[in-house]
């Protein structure tokens, strides 16, 4: 039996309409649905799958049987959880310390940089990640003082000439593109291959689909910039039907387990 596709169609998440398009029988979550609880009726013992913003895929995490529908597992997806497996891949330092923290450190000493990039630790961003001169960072700190008692990285900085984003299940490359900036363009077998070792080093922990967006400097090394889920990651110029094949057959899989 072919998964049922929940589909949260938002504009301002293209990539709900790029897969919506190509599906005959989606069922789509309206925003006010959403927020109010109001779910679609699913068939019993039909496999699901879903697609759309984070914040309605977290909800609908919590839903029971449509739950089933959300790969992602959040938890895993914090930078403190997966740092560990694949610190190597960054290509660069990092540490996690507070938010809070943050604007007393020895950041020159510490990078060497009158610059350092900061981001949440959590794959939800719950600010805008980005470079920072180190003078700034006490006012960026006030901006967001709802999160100073949240886990940050805070890591050197360096430059991509190309970003790729790659889209893995049980470790092995299944679409991708360039990203975020058009023409789209394809992955090389290098970078499939980076990031196919990112995704195995995940699967050893259990997770099953993953993103892997990968940098590419100047000079040709590559780095991980991050691990992502699935269910609410733009596809860019991936291949829609590779993408909609290799959710179907997770869906699957987990109904049979």
């Amino acid at each position: 039996m072919r998964p049922q596709w929940l589909i949260d169609l938002h504009e301002e998440f293209p990539g709900s309409a790029l897969v919506a398009a190509a599906l005959d029988d989606a069922l789509i979550v309206q925003p006010r649905d959403a927020m109010t609880g109001r779910w679609p009726v699913v068939q019993d013992g039909r496999p699901i799958v879903g697609y759309g913003t984070m914040p309605t895929m977290r909800s609908l995490r919590r839903v029971p049987r449509l739950g089933e529908a959300v790969f992602d597992d959040y938890m895993m997806l914090r930078c403190s959880f997966y740092y560990r497996h694949i610190y190597d891949l960054l290509g660069r330092t990092a540490v996690f310390v507070p938010f809070s923290a943050v604007p007393g450190l020895p950041l020159r000493r510490m990078f060497d940089s009158d610059r350092v990039f900061v981001r949440s630790d959590t794959n939800y961003k719950l600010f805008p990640a980005g470079v920072h001169a180190i003078t700034e960072l006490e006012q960026w700190l006030e901006t967001y003082g709802q999160y100073r008692d949240e886990l940050v990285v805070v890591s050197e900085v360096v430059d991509f000439e190309g970003e790729y984003r790659c889209f893995c299940r049980d470790g092995r490359f299944v679409c991708g593109s360039s990203y975020p900036i058009e023409p789209y363009l394809p992955v090389p077998d290098h970078v499939r291959g980076f990031a196919e070792t990112a995704a195995r080093r995940l699967l050893a922990q259990g997770c099953t689909m993953v993103t892997v967006d990968v940098g590419a400097s100047r000079d040709g090394a590559l780095r991980l910039v991050e691990l992502g889920g699935v269910n609410s990651w733009g596809i860019y110029g991936s291949d829609v039907g590779d993408f909609i094949a290799a959710m179907e057959a997770d869906a699957v899989g987990r109904a049979d387990m």
